[in-house]
């Protein structure tokens, strides 16, 4: 069983690859719910490879391919957020580094604009 891990990991990048070619070329921004991390994560590996940084910039969603840059926009600010790993929820996971740089409460939701 020691090789079944690295073919769920290869199924997963070839859905990955999927997706990212299913999405439209110039996608336009569309409102999202944006949650924050918990800050348990931090240090643990992320989906995507490497660690966790909570107070770092990065995100989690539930099929866009890891290393995604995606364009967050919250009243006003802009932010270049990169896939670093899965999420569970419907949308998009924040590090509480990107959440504090785009002006979204640490302990909330808010809704906010994306395109990638």
């Amino acid at each position: 069983m020691v090789g079944a891990g690295g073919e769920v990991m290869r199924a997963l990048a070839r859905l990955a690859a999927v997706a990212i070619a299913l999405l439209p070329a110039g996608t336009e921004a569309r409102p999202v719910t944006a949650t924050v991390y918990d800050g348990w994560y931090h240090g643990r590996v992320a989906y995507c490879g490497g660690t966790y940084r909570h107070w770092g910039v990065s995100a989690a969603h539930p099929w866009l391919p890891c290393g995604t840059r995606v364009t967050v926009r919250h009243r006003g600010r802009v932010l270049v957020v990169p896939v670093r790993d899965r999420c569970a929820c419907n949308s998009l996971d924040l590090s509480a580094g990107a959440a504090a740089a785009l002006g979204v409460p640490l302990d909330g939701i808010a809704t906010v604009d994306i395109s990638y």
